[in-house]
Order: structure tokens, then sequence, then C-alpha cells
């Protein structure tokens, strides 16, 4: 082919519907997107991003209104626009998977296919894994002081306190991070939390990274595409918990927690993180131990759910078990606790769990437990900072 003057290639002849179909595709397409952001969707265009959709904006009645008019509507047309979804989709798959870059702040993508989340304020790692952000010695101080006192309020009812500290992944699995995710100080912010509680022997409490980076050694303790613990690691903080929880009420007793049958090649899952880029169908992992069994499987234990006692308005569970020993408990938690409550429901006439940082002096006096545990993951840790124990 002769190369035409400039250097430029010659333009090949196209048939005269070429550009008359080119423009009406061009323009079908800039009116799908437009269209699609005034139709009502089938779901939630954001749902995996864990938000609501921007709603559309009504129509300004007033000059101020419309100064503010165009902003509102490119944030909910942003949310809506045609293909938004498969678009959105196709930019994260490429980046995740293709890339293994993360394409969301909140998220870590780690090797073989390891992810880590990175906390609410995508800097948790930082904070309580590499040091880069270490925690003051006053943060500490008043971390420690806040547990003491509700040790000495929870002693003087004749009430045992249980601390159970549930580590982030990245404290169990620190081989899968990426290559430049390693700690830049000797001690992270838990082994300084620990060795100060350590000097306080009234308070209680279990460190579980060392039962669980034990169990690894012939378990997977941790799903790979989720922030949590999976179920196996679950039983291995239901077992330490137990033991410190039978010596500080004798008497008590520990039911044996049953493992769900795992089927290869029907069991899988696809974690929060693996949703949070979403990638839920392309990225899932075999349940080594399905949770959805144990849900499943409630009419084979003992502990049966009292609606009737559970307050509105307030994600409180209450648990009843005739078949358990007299012994009530009170447990204050997070998510990660949610494979615990059918495991520690067998073991207490009565057990009660609240998703709060915050004890509840009214609480403990009406219901009077004869144990009250606190179960926290380690990045939530300063919650209890947060929300100050109030007599």
């Amino acid at each position: 082919m002769a190369i035409a003057a400039g250097g430029y290639l010659p333009d090949r002849p196209r048939p005269p519907w070429f550009g008359v179909a080119l423009c009406a595709l061009f323009v079908a397409l800039i009116v799908g997107v437009f269209a699609g952001a005034f139709r009502t969707p089938r779901e939630n265009p954001t749902l995996f991003e864990k938000r609501t959709a921007t709603a559309l904006p009504e129509l300004p009645r007033t000059l101020a209104a419309l100064a503010d008019y165009t902003r509102r509507f490119e944030r909910s047309f942003d949310d809506r626009f045609g293909l938004r979804g498969p678009l959105v989709r196709a930019d994260h798959f490429a980046k995740a998977v293709v890339f293994g870059v993360s394409p969301v702040p909140k998220v870590l993508i780690g090797k073989s296919g390891w992810l880590y989340f990175k906390g609410e304020d995508a800097k948790a790692i930082d904070r309580w894994y590499r040091g880069s952000e270490a925690l003051t010695d006053g943060e500490i101080a008043g971390l420690r002081e806040e547990l003491l006192r509700r040790n000495e309020f929870l002693a003087k009812r004749g009430i045992p306190f249980l601390v159970v500290i549930v580590p982030e992944k990245y404290s169990v699995y620190p081989e899968f991070l990426p290559d430049w995710a390693v700690p830049v100080a000797a001690q992270t912010s838990l082994d300084r939390i620990v060795a100060d509680l350590l000097r306080h022997p009234q308070l209680k409490f279990i460190d579980l990274r060392g039962p669980l980076r034990e169990a690894k050694g012939t378990e997977r303790v941790y799903y790979r595409t989720d922030s949590h613990w999976n179920y196996l690691g679950a039983m291995v903080g239901y077992a330490e918990l137990m033991r410190e929880a039978m010596r500080l009420a004798p008497g008590l007793t520990m039911a044996p927690a049953p493992r769900p049958v795992y089927v290869p090649g029907i069991d899988y899952y696809s974690g929060d993180l693996a949703q949070m880029l979403g990638l839920s169908k392309e990225l899932r992992e075999e349940d080594v131990a399905p949770w959805s069994k144990i849900l499943a499987s409630a009419q084979t234990r003992c502990a049966r759910r009292d609606k009737a006692a559970e307050t509105k308005d307030v994600e409180v569970y209450v648990y009843q078990c005739p078949n358990a020993p007299p012994f009530t408990a009170l447990v204050y938690r997070d998510s990660n606790a949610i494979p615990l409550i059918p495991m520690l429901a067998e073991n207490f006439a009565r057990s009660t769990y609240v998703s709060s940082a915050q004890l509840d002096a009214a609480l403990v006096d009406r219901l009077k437990p004869d144990i009250v545990i606190e179960e926290m993951v380690e990045r939530s840790l300063f919650s209890a900072v947060a929300q100050p124990f109030a007599r």
C-alpha cells in the first residue's frame, strides 16, 4: 500500500451508510445513558458500594435552589446513568483481577486471592499492623481506663467481666499481604495494648491472635474474600472464650460446637470484600465450613430466640436454652460474634447479645447477668473510648 504524503495512510473506502450508522450509534449511546438516569432500576445501582443511590432532585422553584440544582443533578446522574453497573463492574474486574490493583480505597488486594479490609477510614492497616500511624501512649491509656471503669462497675455487682479481642485478618495471615505491606514499628498497636493491659490483672481479656495463628496450620480460619473470620475461626474463639468464662463462673459448662459438612464443588462463598469490589460473582472461594448450614439447623439446638424480649429499633438478640446450666450472659459484640451466637447460646439459660460498644448500666442492673462478655475486633477497640460507659 502506498504511503500518502505527510506519512498518513489513505482512507479506506467505506459504504455510504457507514457514516449514518456511526452517528446513529453515537446518538443512541448518548440517549441511552441519559435516559437511564430517569428510569427506576430493578436494583440499587450502588448496592455493592454499601450506600444508597442519590435520588433525582426536585425541579428548582427558587433562584437559590436553581444555583444548587446542577450539582445535585450531577450526583444523581453519576449514580444512575445507563449501563453504569456493567461499566463499573468491567472497570473493577480489569483493575482487581487483571492488574491486581484495588479500585476501592477500603479493600487491599493481597496474594493468592486474599483480600484485606483497610478499615472504615482506609487507615486501619497502617494504624494496627504497619505502625506508620502508631497510637499514642495517651490513646492506649484512655482505652485501658475505660475498660477498667467497666470492670470496676461490674465487680461491685459481683459480675465477672471478660474482654475478647478478635484480631484482624492481617494479624493472622500477614503472609498474603502485598510485599510493601510490612511493619515499620517493632510492636503493633495491639502488642502495646496487650502489654499495657497485662499490668492490670483485675481486667480479664483474651487476645485470640495466638490460638488463631496456631489453628491456621491445619485449617483456614479466615475467609479470603471477607473481612471476618470463618466459622472455623469462630470455633477457635468460642473454645478460648468458654474456657476463660468457665474459670470466671464456676459451674458453667461448654457445649460442643457442631461443624457443618463441607461438600467440595458445591459449597462456595463470596464475602463482603468481594462485594465491595462489585465482583461477588467473579471472586468466590471454597466455604470449608458453611455457616449457612448452621443457620439452617437451628431446630437441632436447644437455644431459641425470644423475640418478645428483644427491644425494637435496637439490634439486640435474646436466646433461651432450658437445658443449659442456670447461668445468664450479657454479650456486647460486633459482626464477628454473629457465628459465635449459636455456640454461646447453648451454654446459658438466657443470653442477650447487644450490637454496641457502650456498656449500658441500666441494662446490666435489669438483667443481672452472671457474666458480661465484650467482644471487639482489633481495629474497633477504640469504639469503647468513643462510647464511654456512663453510670
